[in-house]
């Protein structure tokens, strides 16, 4: 899945402090319980039990609720407890058993039916059946419901309303119906699409597998959205249970968050050991991610996702600190600022129309586009480890990426003459006016705790300047910017960025006109334009044939539309690095995602 990503800003650090109110750290004494009849071994080196990894973000967990998050950072949190029917595994490039055991496909492609492993439980002891797996489709799809108990239809569409709305209601329609889905016994559910969906494999492992026992009561008196919030974590940890490898131990607010090993985790060793090997999995939230990067280079830190900006200085602590540093190319994630499209804006916000007039113009967009020295910002910003964006989908995804996509090179010369063509002209002082004689002036909110994206942002508006445009900077926290643009939409522009990698169809909420994540102008009704119209077809054909190569090409057809509307004005794709303390073992880097995807695997041992 993609979530919405705080522009340049890695979440992936480590922080080794005292977290237990200064005290010792205790050892955790585990509890063992029998392994179930089809639990999963890992071919990993057997390790030995105990140890803490504490991770460090500017970011605390907005929920625990994977059904209303839309955030990456705290997705990372949430995808370390909850667990799907399947999973990715990203050094093989293969979907993998997870929670169910195995699945097969009918000859039409149309239905899928999936077995749970038997025995397998939540960390409360409660067995994982396809009962909870219904629950959780329920949780997503439930009809909204008038006082007789029928459901209530859209005046427009004649579709049900949903009781719970969420970006996985999107993502699960296919052919215009969503998914149909049922228990065919105690542990085998089928899934049934309209037509042939080629990504659903990979959509499924998108969706965590909630507790009926846990969650049913939210369910039904209508507080589904509500629960499991962070007050619920800081007041009643064990009401969060969980089936991933680590299950919810403490958390306080903005200052840390501690898991511990699940005891009913559904993998173990090749020995008979239970995973994880680890005791404790720490989140120690800090003040920005730069914070993060000097604990981890001072040696008080596990591991460290880092920027390419300080790659050169954190590399030369490596062997005082005993540490290595893997560089991986290009990020997947993408990075852009945008301009508020959505009519909506005006009577929520009061967007002026010759604001609105302005963002909706492609001339504007593409103008802005070609004068923004992306050059100067991979130098200046990055130090020369990154690479300029041209597409929505970053080059480091290669099997999808389009290299053939239109590109705009820094010229304020064309900039002015895309501007010209819509009416725009320079007075004599070199401030720049529309045809109704209003000065462009805009204001752009970014991150305050990214140095990079306040960075980037200063560099924008010096460009801009030369073509007599004001850009203002607003900084505040990211969550404040979430709020605005999802909810108040009270904002003119914004820089922010998507997590990426993987098959496209995680990115639906982004690409799509009635998408969650359309962040321009989200969730609506019919197309606003015609090349989103167009989009929406191509997101439709390619999710309908088996045929991979025309997937790849429909995709690639997508991201030259993307590039001539410019809906989103692409910045940089960062050189991705990570630092890692040299005593953890079983540590496998993949090309893409995070390099703790298997941290259910890692152990103690002697430093190499």
């Amino acid at each position: 899945m993609i979530f919405l990503k705080c522009s340049l800003n890695l979440f992936l650090c480590a922080l080794a402090l005292c977290v237990f109110s200064c005290s010792k750290i205790p050892k955790l004494e585990r509890e063992n319980f029998p392994l179930s009849k089809d639990i999963d071994v890992s071919d990993c080196k057997v390790g030995k039990y105990g140890g803490f990894f504490v991770l460090a973000g500017s970011t605390p967990p907005m929920t625990f609720n994977e059904l209303v998050n839309t955030e990456a950072e705290t997705g990372l949190m949430l995808g370390l407890m909850y667990s799907s029917l399947v999973t990715y595994d990203p050094i093989s490039l293969q979907y993998i058993p997870a929670l169910a055991k195995s699945w097969e496909v009918s000859e039409d492609a149309k239905t899928y039916v999936f077995t749970l492993r038997e025995g397998i439980k939540f960390s409360d002891g409660v067995e994982i059946t396809s009962a909870d797996v219904v629950f959780t489709f329920d949780c997503v799809f439930a009809p909204k419901i008038d006082a007789n108990g029928n459901p209530i239809l859209d005046e427009k569409t004649g579709k049900a309303l949903l009781r719970y709305p969420s970006r996985y209601a999107g993502q699960y329609t296919i052919g215009g119906e969503y998914v149909k889905y049922r228990a065919l016994d105690k542990y085998r559910i089928e899934f049934t699409t309209k037509k042939v969906y080629a990504p659903f494999i990979n959509d499924i492992g998108g969706m965590s597998i909630f507790p009926k026992h846990k969650l049913e009561k939210a369910f039904n008196d209508g507080t589904l959205q509500q629960a499991w919030s962070t007050n619920t974590a800081i007041t009643s940890p064990e009401e969060i249970v969980s089936s991933g490898p680590f299950k919810l131990h403490s958390y306080r607010a903005s200052e840390r968050l501690v898991l511990t090993a699940n005891p009913h985790y559904w993998r173990a060793d090749s020995a008979g050991n239970r995973l994880p090997y680890l005791d404790y999995l720490i989140f120690k939230f800090v003040a920005d991610a730069n914070t993060a990067t000097i604990l981890f280079a001072t040696g008080q830190c596990d591991a460290a996702g880092m920027d390419a900006s300080d790659y050169s200085w954190v590399r030369h602590k490596a062997d005082t600190y005993g540490f290595k540093i893997y560089e991986r190319g290009p990020s997947a994630n993408i990075s852009f600022i945008w301009f508020n499209q959505n009519p909506n804006a005006k009577a929520k916000s009061g967007l002026p129309d010759y604001k609105l007039k302005w963002f909706t113009d492609k001339n504007f967009r593409q103008a802005i586009m070609c004068a923004i020295d992306r050059d100067g910002i991979v130098k200046g910003v990055w130090f020369g480890r990154a690479k300029k964006l041209d597409s929505i989908i970053s080059s480091a995804n290669k099997k999808w990426y389009n290299a053939d996509v239109k590109t705009y090179d820094y010229s304020p010369k064309n900039a002015l003459k895309k501007l010209e063509q819509s009416g725009f002209k320079l007075n004599e002082k070199g401030e720049l006016f529309d045809s109704q004689k209003n000065k462009v002036e805009f204001s752009l909110l970014v991150a305050d705790s990214s140095k990079n994206s306040m960075a980037t942002a200063t560099i924008i508006a010096e460009n801009l300047k030369k073509i007599g445009i004001t850009m203002n900077i607003v900084s505040m926290d990211f969550m404040t910017i979430v709020s605005r643009i999802d909810d108040t939409f009270n904002y003119e522009a914004a820089m922010m960025g998507f997590t990426g990698g993987g098959d496209p169809s995680g990115g639906k909420a982004i690409y799509k006109s009635d998408g969650f994540l359309h962040v321009w102008n989200p969730r609506q009704k019919t197309p606003a334009t015609t090349w989103e119209a167009e989009v929406d077809c191509i997101i439709d054909e390619q999710e309908s044939t088996l045929d991979e190569s025309k997937r790849i090409a429909l995709i690639g057809k997508m991201q030259e539309l993307y590039a001539e509307e410019l809906p989103l004005i692409f910045l940089t794709t960062p050189l991705s690095y990570t630092g890692i303390k040299k005593k953890w073992k079983n540590v496998k880097i993949p090309p893409l995602g995070s390099v703790l995807w298997n941290i259910e695997e890692l152990f103690e041992g002697e430093d190499d």
